[in-house]
């Protein structure tokens, strides 16, 4: 069942055969993770891309007062991983961990090359995937030179819902760039 979640995503932006299909999976590796787990650690080799079948991830550093920052998260039908450290096979800047119980499918650098060699059309499903979380990275920027905190949160309440609900508010004050407090100061409100 989790291995057709990233098939029926792939779908989603090309065509594939059964057997195509099929091949593909032998790419990549499943595993789960229990809540807080970490699945990457900042200032190690960054060896996987991560995509989500169920659960939460949490893409973030630790800034210098000892403080969480999250950068990502990740739900069902996204990926994520330390881009640029992938990439280039950098150590990552970023750790990565489970908000919730969670079930991925991850594939290594490696695979991933050899992957995109063997079926070349996979390489527009990336482009696509990739296109998406940079227009939304733009947004989000904009967002925060544009608008107040309180517009920032309303508007995400407003475009990802599920998130205000699924994500405990530390972590989710945290994304927003905002206090614990603060943000149930204006979720009262």
């Amino acid at each position: 069942m989790t291995e057709n979640t990233l098939i029926n995503h792939m779908k989603t932006y090309l065509a594939l055969s059964e057997e195509e299909s099929s091949e593909i999976l032998t790419f990549f590796d499943y595993q789960s993770y229990k809540k807080k787990e970490t699945l990457l650690f900042a200032g190690k080799q960054c060896g996987r891309l991560f995509f989500v079948t169920k659960g939460c991830l949490q893409l973030y550093f630790i800034n210098d007062l000892g403080n969480n920052k999250t950068i990502q998260f990740a739900i069902e039908n996204w990926w994520l991983t330390d881009f640029i450290a992938f990439q280039n096979q950098k150590l990552s800047n970023f750790n990565i961990a489970a908000v919730e119980n969670s079930k991925v499918l991850s594939i290594s650098f490696s695979n991933f090359q050899e992957l995109l060699s063997k079926f070349p059309k996979l390489e527009k499903y990336f482009r696509l995937i990739y296109e998406t979380a940079y227009g939304a990275a733009l947004m989000r920027l904009k967002y925060s030179y544009s608008l107040s905190k309180e517009e920032i949160f309303f508007r995400f309440r407003e475009d990802f819902p599920d998130f205000v609900q699924r994500v405990p508010q530390y972590l989710l004050a945290s994304f927003l760039g905002l206090t614990p407090e603060y943000l149930s100061e204006i979720k009262r409100k």
